[in-house]
C-alpha cells in the first residue's frame, strides 16, 4: 500500500499497516487548527496541576515533523508566558517556583545574546526569542538591565508584573518610584498588568516624598491592576492608592484575602478615592470586601465602565429606611418585621451602651434623630478632598476613626469623605458605629438613579457583606426594610443595558427568616415583569443552598432573562 507523506517515519509506520486500515494525512490548516486549539484549552485551564499535565503532553507534538514544530513555536511563544528570572534576586526564585509548571526562563548569566548566530541556534528551540508574547517580571526586578532585555523582545504584546506575598521584602509609597523604569520601554503599546500580594505581617515603609514622583509622566500603558490583601495593621497600604492613580488602569481587580490573620476580615480604608479615578476604568471588581456609598456613586459615573463587581452592607441601606418616617398609607408595611427589628434594636442598644461606656465611642449612636429639613446637596462638589492615609492617620500613626456629625451644615461647609466609612465592624480589632449620616438617605437615592439610567454597565454583581463576624447585632432573625428591598429592585426594573446580573443577599449570615425570603422573591419577581434587557440573573450564595429563591420562577412572566440558582 503506496502512502504519500513528508514525514518518512509516518510512511514506514503506515507501509507496516497490517489491518489495510485507511489512513487521510490532513490538510496542513486544519492541523495547525487542530494545534491552535489544544494550546487554546492549556490556556482555559486555571489550576497549576492540570496545565503542567497538558503541557507536557503538547510539547510533543512538536517532535512531529518540521511543519509542526514550527507551528509549535509559535503557539509556544503564545500561550506560555516567558520567565525574566534573576538569580541574584530571591524574590525571583520564589517567584519561579511557584510557576515552576513553566520550568523555561531567562537567567541573569545566561541571558538571550541577540548576535546572528545565537539567533540561528535559537530556531531549534521552543522559546525563540524574536516570537515571546508575553513575559512575566518580579517587580523589583525592575531596572535598566531588564528593561534593556525586554526592549529587545521583538514580538512582545504583554507584560505581566507580579509582586508575590513574601516577608522577604519591603513594599511601600517609595517602591512606586520602580515605576519610572518602565517609562524606557520602546514599545509605548505593550500591554502591563500588575498584580500585587500584601501580608499583613509585611513591615512596610512608611516615609516618602512623592512630590517629584507626581511631575514624572508615565508614557506606558497599563492594562490591568490587581491586589490582593490581609488585614492592615498598624501601618496601611495607602501607597495603592498613589499607584493606581499614577498607572490609571482599564481593569481594576481589589481583593480582601479572607480569614488569613487572626484579626477577622481585610478592608480598604481607600474606596471613596479610588472611586472618584474612574475615567479609565472599564471594568471594577471588588471581591470580599464592602465599599461606601460614595464609592458606588463615583463608580456609577465611570464613562467607559462596563463590569462592575461589588458588595454594600445591606443592612446599612436598610437602617436608612427605618430611620424615615412612614407614610400615613404605608403605616402596616412590613408591621411583622419592623416588631421584630424594634426587639432586636431594643437589644441592639443595650449592647451598644456597654461597647459605648468601654470603648468611648461617643460619636456613635444607635437612636441618632436625623434632620428632615430638605436641603439641596450636590454631591458632584462635596467629594473635592486629597487623599488621606486613614490608617496611618498623619504623623501620629493612629487611626482615624470614621465620625458622623449631626445636622447637614457640617458636610455643606466641610465636604464628605468616606474613605474610612464603617456602619458595621469588618474585624475584631475595629468598633462599629452604628450611626447613619445625614446625607446618606439623599445619597442612597442618586444611586439608585444612576442604576436605573447607567448606559454603560452590562455586567453587574451586587453581594451584601456584613463584615467579619456581624458586630452590630442583627442576626438571621433580621429583616429588612420593605421600602429599601423595592427601592434597590426597582432601579433594574427599567435599565436598558444590565444583561447579567448577580445578586447575594447572604441570608445564611443573618435575615433567614421566612418574612425575608417572601419579600425578596417577590421583588425580583415583579422587577424582571418590567424589565426587557436582562439575559440572566443569579441569585444567592456560592456553596449554599439556595433553594429558597426557586418561587421566583413561578412568580414572574419573564421568559427571557434566565434565572440561576448558585449550588454546591
Amino acid at each position: 500500500m503506496e502512502h504519500t507523506t513528508t514525514n518518512k517515519k509516518l510512511k514506514l509506520n503506515l507501509s507496516d499497516n497490517k489491518n489495510n486500515d485507511k489512513i487521510i494525512i490532513l490538510p496542513l490548516i486544519i492541523q495547525k487548527q487542530i494545534l491552535f486549539l489544544l494550546y487554546e484549552e492549556y490556556d482555559n485551564f486555571e489550576t497549576n496541576k492540570y496545565k503542567k499535565f497538558i503541557k507536557k503532553e503538547i510539547i510533543n507534538y512538536s517532535l512531529v515533523d518540521w511543519n509542526w514544530f514550527k507551528y509549535c513555536q509559535k503557539l509556544f511563544n503564545d500561550f506560555f508566558p516567558h520567565i525574566y528570572f534573576n538569580n541574584n534576586n530571591i524574590r525571583s526564585i520564589h517567584y519561579s517556583n511557584i510557576y515552576k509548571h513553566f520550568k523555561f526562563n531567562n537567567s541573569k548569566n545566561n541571558n538571550i545574546n541577540y548576535s546572528n548566530n545565537n539567533n540561528i541556534n535559537n530556531k531549534y528551540k521552543l522559546i525563540y526569542s524574536d516570537l515571546i508574547k508575553t513575559i512575566i517580571i518580579d517587580y523589583f526586578d525592575i531596572n535598566n538591565e531588564s528593561i534593556d532585555y525586554i526592549n529587545n523582545l521583538k514580538s512582545l504584546e504583554t507584560i505581566n508584573v507580579r509582586c508575590l506575598h513574601n516577608h522577604e521584602y519591603l513594599f511601600s509609597r517609595n517602591s512606586i518610584w520602580v515605576l519610572t523604569y518602565l517609562n524606557k520601554l520602546n514599545n509605548k503599546d505593550l500591554d502591563i498588568n500588575f498584580k500585587l500580594e500584601l501580608g499583613s505581617f509585611d513591615l512596610y515603609e512608611t516615609t516618602t516624598d512623592l512630590e517629584h514622583l507626581e511631575n514624572e509622566e508615565f508614557t506606558f500603558k497599563t492594562n490591568e491592576f490587581k491586589v490582593q490583601y490581609d488585614f492592615e495593621y498598624d501601618i496601611t497600604y495607602g501607597f495603592v492608592y498613589e499607584m493606581i492613580k499614577e498607572l490609571n488602569p482599564k481593569f481594576l481587580i481589589i481583593k480582601a484575602l479572607r480569614c488569613v490573620s487572626d484579626t477577622g476580615e481585610s478592608h480598604f480604608q481607600q474606596y471613596h478615592s479610588i472611586s472618584k479615578l474612574n475615567q479609565n476604568y472599564e471594568s471594577v471588581k471588588i471581591i470580599n470586601d464592602f465599599i461606601p456609598l460614595y464609592a458606588l456613586y463615583r463608580f456609577l459615573q465611570a464613562p467607559n465602565l462596563h463590569t462592575l463587581k461589588f458588595d454594600l452592607q445591606f443592612h446599612f441601606l436598610s437602617k436608612i429606611y427605618d430611620d424615615l418616617p412612614l407614610n400615613n398609607n404605608n403605616n402596616n408595611d412590613n408591621s411583622n418585621c419592623n416588631n421584630d427589628n424594634s426587639n432586636n434594636n431594643n437589644n441592639n442598644n443595650n449592647n451598644n451602651d456597654n461597647n459605648n461606656s468601654n470603648n468611648d465611642n461617643s460619636n456613635c449612636s444607635f437612636n441618632r434623630q436625623r434632620s428632615n429639613d430638605k436641603i439641596e446637596l450636590d454631591f458632584n462638589k462635596m467629594d473635592s478632598f486629597k487623599f488621606i492615609d486613614f490608617g496611618n492617620g498623619g504623623d501620629n500613626r493612629e487611626r482615624v476613626e470614621f465620625i458622623v456629625h449631626d445636622g447637614m451644615k457640617y458636610y455643606i461647609d466641610n465636604g464628605i469623605n468616606e474613605d474610612n466609612q464603617i456602619y458595621c465592624s469588618y474585624s475584631r480589632q475595629e468598633n462599629s458605629c452604628l450611626s447613619i449620616p445625614p446625607y446618606s438617605n439623599s445619597l442612597w437615592n442618586e444611586c439608585l438613579s444612576l442604576l436605573s439610567t447607567n448606559s454603560t454597565i452590562t455586567d453587574l454583581s451586587i453581594s451584601h457583606n456584613c463584615g467579619g463576624d456581624c458586630y452590630c447585632g442583627p442576626d438571621r432573625n433580621y429583616c429588612y426594610n420593605e421600602r429599601f428591598i423595592n427601592d434597590f429592585m426597582n432601579s433594574f426594573a427599567n435599565n436598558k443595558t444590565i444583561k447579567t446580573l448577580s445578586l447575594n443577599f447572604n441570608l445564611d449570615q443573618y435575615g433567614e427568616k421566612q418574612d425575608n425570603i417572601d419579600l425578596i422573591n417577590k421583588s425580583i419577581a415583579s422587577m424582571l415583569d418590567q424589565n426587557t434587557t436582562l439575559e440572566s440573573i443569579s441569585i444567592g450564595r456560592r456553596y449554599r443552598d439556595n433553594s429558597m429563591f426557586r418561587e421566583i420562577s413561578n412568580l414572574t412572566k419573564n421568559t427571557k432573562c434566565k434565572i440561576i440558582l448558585f449550588k454546591d
